[in-house]
């Protein structure tokens, strides 16, 4: 059984994942909190900039990465904020935008360190080098805070694998399905 390891980005959670995981579990993998023992890591967003050096997985998948030049962390989160508001109208109902964006400010205030440490890390070094893991990058094609070219503009991205799905930055954990076929089509 191959075993997933989940690095949330700034102000997710395991609510967020929900979703994500029942599908993971369904397809056969088990989930775990011990990232240097998985198979695979999945980080999303912010979490990219998260996965320990050195790691043993024999997939890592680098989703939604805040990366575009030119642009501030700032105005990418305003961007992202009103793209999902109209989203959210029309696809998945108001009222789940509204819990998740709860959910977003409860973790943000119950766990300040995690803020200052995935502030603090969000530099292209900290990035996975891609040298000794299968890296795939993934780039939902409506993201607002994930550059279309960031595997041009990106040092280590010239060793990922880059791949973009339909939809929005996080479509991987209300619509997960993509997601664990890419997972299972790769290992």
């Amino acid at each position: 059984m191959k075993t997933v390891a989940i690095i949330y980005g700034w102000a997710e959670g395991r609510w967020q994942s929900k979703r994500f995981v029942k599908t993971l579990i369904k397809n056969g993998f088990e989930i775990t909190d011990n990232i240097q023992k998985a198979n695979v890591i999945f980080a999303h967003s912010s979490g990219c900039y998260l996965v320990p050096v050195g790691t043993k997985a024999e997939l890592i998948v680098l989703v939604g990465l805040p990366f575009w030049p030119g642009r501030s962390l700032a105005s990418s989160i305003v961007r992202k904020l009103v793209m999902e508001i109209k989203y959210h109208r029309r696809h998945k109902g108001f009222g789940w935008w509204l819990n998740k964006m709860s959910h977003n400010s409860w973790y943000i205030i119950t766990r300040p360190q995690a803020t200052y440490y995935g502030i603090t890390r969000h530099k292209v070094g900290n990035l996975p080098s891609g040298q000794n893991t299968k890296v795939l990058l993934v780039r939902p094609s409506d993201d607002t805070t994930h550059h279309p070219e960031a595997t041009k503009k990106l040092e280590p991205a010239k060793n990922y694998k880059y791949i973009e799905l339909p939809g929005a930055h996080d479509d991987c954990w209300m619509e997960p399905k993509p997601y664990v076929d890419l997972l299972l089509k790769e290992l």
